[in-house]
């Protein structure tokens, strides 16, 4: 049996409909373009001409069934953004976070504690990103429903204010520039013990770690003041995100390592070498927890205030 080019056309332009659709927009699909080449003589090169000019069959499908030829709909994409957004924000983060601080607990280089973190960040995101596309543009081409997808006016939220308060600004400006000084002192002068000055923290983590400690409190000054004065976005929770590993990452290896803290301070007073350990690594734990907390707030509040108003002045 030979096929026309009628019916190859047909064919590509109804292939991915469901059942009686097919069959529907085939039967008139065929006579529109029976009658258009009838029209013109009936000849081959005739209905080469009208085939050309109807064009990409698929785009001829959309137009019978009323379909934009988009993988997610206007009804589904609000709520696939909104819900992505959330993932993204909440689920990448936090397997990153573990993740990171699991490899740091293992004992584990810092290197390979950063790139595990960040690999397994943008692993995550992109699979959260994949499925949840998935689903929504199979409940969308299947036709499916959401609940409650009516809106009213009595689902909007009340204005709130995006930026952090003056009280903690000022706490910060006076936490963090106290603490770079208590730093600094208690290598320069440590306090007095049994006629002997021995500064709490290692001396040789002057090399790298202290500095890095003071560039960081240095940098969440001006991130105290950036969220101030532009408020919480997904640029201000990022740069809160990377503050946060800057801090916890390498301090969480050192005091699993045992490092942090000056070992002749330690022998000096006699202290339990197996009770430090076991504070040092309550002490990691603590730090982890408190990071990702921080991590989650700050994107929390980042979602939070792109679904609000900032209110009027």
């Amino acid at each position: 049996m030979t096929t026309t080019l009628t019916d190859r056309y047909v064919y590509a332009a109804t292939r991915w409909l469901p059942g009686k659709t097919r069959s529907e927009v085939a039967d008139e699909l065929r006579e529109r373009i029976g009658d258009t080449v009838a029209a013109r003589g009936e000849t081959p090169e005739a209905e080469r001409e009208v085939l050309e000019a109807l064009g990409d069959p698929l785009r001829v499908a959309a137009d019978y069934t009323g379909r934009e030829p988009a993988l997610i709909g206007p009804r589904f994409f609000f709520p696939w953004l909104r819900l992505t957004v959330v993932l993204l924000c909440v689920v990448g983060p936090v397997v990153g976070a573990i993740v990171a601080t699991v490899a740091a607990f293992e004992g584990e280089d810092i290197g390979s504690i950063i790139t595990g973190g960040l690999g397994a960040l943008v692993q995550t995101s992109m699979q959260v990103a994949f499925w949840t596309t998935v689903v929504f543009a199979v409940l969308d081409w299947s036709g499916s429903r959401l609940p409650d997808t009516q809106w009213s006016v009595d689902r909007l939220p009340e204005p709130l204010q995006n930026t952090g308060s003056l009280g903690e600004l000022i706490a910060t400006l006076v936490f963090l520039p106290l603490s770079a000084v208590l730093i600094v002192w208690q290598q320069v002068r440590p306090p007095s013990i049994d006629g002997e000055r021995l500064p709490l923290a290692d001396p040789d983590l002057w090399s790298w770690y202290l500095p890095l400690l003071l560039v960081v409190l240095a940098l969440e000054v001006g991130h105290a003041l950036w969220i101030h004065r532009a408020g919480w976005t997904g640029v201000t929770a990022t740069a809160n995100l990377a503050l946060s590993l800057l801090f916890a990452i390498p301090t969480i290896v050192l005091l699993l390592d045992g490092s942090l803290v000056n070992p002749e301070l330690v022998a000096h007073l006699d202290w339990d070498s197996e009770i430090v350990r076991q504070v040092s690594k309550g002490s990691a734990f603590v730090i982890a927890l408190v990071s990702l907390w921080e991590i989650l707030d700050g994107y929390r509040k980042a979602y939070t205030a792109t679904r609000v108003p900032v209110a009027a002045q």
